[in-house]
Parts: C-alpha cells; sequence; structure tokens
C-alpha cells in the first residue's frame, strides 16, 4: 500500500483507504497477484473434481425497474426437405445484452467506475472511456483468464437465514475469519443468498434509482484489500442500497474496489450449489476460474464462474 505521505489528496478524503495507485508499472491492479503459483494453489485446492457453475440464466427483463436486459432473436432454424443438397440443417441467433445491471452475472472492468473525475490508478475518467470510443484504457481485456483459489463465506447460512433482508449489509467481522485464510491473489467468495431475494424497486421520491439491495458494507473493503485479494465476488450487486455511507457516495464498494483499489468485482452470481456442495463436504476452498468474453474496449462482461471443488 501507499505511504500515506505518497497517498493522493482524492484518496485522502476517505479515511482508512490507501488505494493502490501506482503500485504496479500497469494499470491492471490485482490481477498483478494471479501468478502462475497462484494458479497452481487454484488447482491444488482441487479435491473431488466436482465441477460447480456459478452464473444466473440469462434474463431478459430486469424486473425490479421493467427495463431490458438482453434481447435474445433466432436467426434462422433450418427445416429438412430431404433435398440432397439441403441434408444438413443449422439453427443460429443473436443476443445482445446490458454489461452491467443488478440482475444478470457480470464482471466489471476498471472503466466501469470513477469518482470525482478519476478512476483507477488516477487516471482522468475522461480519458479512459468515451461514447465515440468505449472503454480506452482498462477495458475487459485484462479480465480474460482469472484463474485463482476461491475461499468461500457463507454468510447468510452462519446468520441462520435464507438470505439478507433487503438493504442489509455484511459487516467486516462477517467476513473476518475467512480473511485470515487468503493469500495475495486469492478471490473470496461471499453468499448473501441474494439469488433467494432480489431488490426492491425505488421509493417514489427516491433520488436512488438502484432501490434496496442487500449487499457489503464499504468497511468490508479496507480488509479485504490488506489481504491482496485479487478479486471480490458474491451473488449481491456488491454495494449495499441504500448506500450506508451516502456522505462519500452512492456505490461505495464499486469506487472502493474499482477506482481507489484496481479489485475486479463480480456480481450476480447464482452460489446456492456451491453452498450447499461446501456445506456437505465440510470446505471452503475450491479452484475459482473466470472467463469474461474478450471484447476490446468493454467495461465489463457478462460471465460464468465455475468453482472446481
Amino acid at each position: 500500500m501507499n505511504k500515506q505521505s505518497e497517498i493522493p489528496e482524492i484518496l485522502r478524503r476517505w479515511p482508512g483507504h490507501t488505494g493502490n495507485w501506482g503500485r504496479w508499472p500497469n494499470d491492471r491492479g490485482t490481477l498483478n497477484l494471479l501468478t502462475p503459483e497462484v494458479a497452481l494453489r487454484g488447482v491444488r485446492a482441487v479435491c473431488t473434481g466436482q465441477t460447480i457453475p456459478c452464473a444466473r440464466p440469462l434474463e431478459t427483463k430486469d424486473p425490479i425497474r421493467d427495463t431490458p436486459t438482453a434481447v435474445h432473436q433466432m436467426l434462422t432454424a433450418g427445416k429438412w426437405d430431404k433435398d440432397p443438397a439441403r441434408n444438413v440443417q443449422s439453427a443460429s441467433d443473436s443476443i445482445q445484452f446490458r454489461v452491467h445491471g443488478m440482475i444478470n452475472t457480470h464482471i466489471d472492468a476498471f472503466s466501469h467506475i470513477g469518482y470525482e473525475g478519476y478512476g483507477f490508478n488516477g487516471r482522468p475518467f475522461a480519458d479512459m472511456v468515451s461514447m465515440e470510443e468505449g472503454a480506452k484504457l482498462c477495458d475487459i481485456t485484462d479480465m480474460v483468464s482469472i484463474v485463482t483459489r476461491g475461499i468461500f463465506v457463507d454468510v447468510a447460512r452462519a446468520r441462520g437465514v435464507r438470505h439478507l433482508a433487503h438493504g442489509d449489509s455484511v459487516k467486516p467481522e462477517e467476513v473476518a475469519e475467512a480473511a485470515k485464510k487468503l493469500q495475495p491473489g486469492d478471490a473470496i467468495v461471499i453468499r448473501l443468498g441474494c439469488t433467494l431475494s432480489g431488490g426492491l424497486p425505488p421509493a417514489p421520491e427516491s433520488p436512488d434509482k438502484h432501490g434496496t439491495w442487500a449487499g457489503l458494507h464499504a468497511d468490508t473493503i479496507e480488509l479485504l484489500a490488506s489481504k491482496d485479494v485479487s478479486v471480490i465476488a458474491s451473488d449481491s450487486v456488491s454495494d449495499t442500497f441504500p448506500s450506508p455511507v451516502i456522505q462519500f457516495c452512492k456505490s461505495p464498494v464499486h469506487v472502493l474496489c474499482l477506482a481507489f483499489y484496481g479489485i475486479p468485482l463480480l456480481h450476480n452470481m447464482d452460489l446456492e450449489a456451491l453452498a450447499q456442495a461446501c456445506a456437505v463436504q465440510e470446505r471452503d476452498n475450491f479452484m475459482f476460474v473466470v472467463s469474461p468474453l474478450n471484447v476490446p474496449k468493454a467495461t465489463g462482461s457478462l460471465c460464468t464462474p465455475v468453482a472446481i471443488l
């Protein structure tokens, strides 16, 4: 971490957070921690070979805001008319989707979020992304091959509930034991039970369009960042909405991870099968693989994270 005297003024406005600006000679943030040794640590975590996909089925509509999130349409669906020239049939389709949102499983690039005009490493946010050129810096292509060890913490199970209440937050003490097991480059995977609960629409008078959702409290990020976690993944939207630290911003987890520390955020996972397997096998670690689409200049990507137990 940066020494206090070296912390940019914009970071000092948020007490307790030093960020990772200038720590590495590139803009890849904690992806720099994903060394071959870290990948092998993930491989060594495999015991049974059980493979669990952790993505939700693609939703084409946001049920809270009543807006489309994806459009899936067929392009061809060939029929067999027994003509030898047409004895092979084919079908094809097209999917157009919105990357960021509260429903579908996706990972954020650092170009997704800025804070007071700056993105990760102190890059002016206007230099990182534009409507004409997309993400000119810090796009999703740096994140297309994440292989590491995942450390699992089931907050909902620990509380004895099916899911956290809308607007509730995961506190630092609830991830403290799991954080003790983290080694540099590990991913932490946090279950709130949000796959079972969703969110609530915003009140008519609310200035925040996001509504009410369970998520992580901003105070968890300093703890996890101090452990050099490479990825923070959950079945939630990551932030708690409305923000419990609105004096700083409405989406503090996004800001701290993406703009301050350079930690990729993975949202809206389905962790129900993984939670059950970890409970039955009495374990909390596994190989964790994330492969976003390789889309130059994109600010994020839908993905299917995979846990290999």
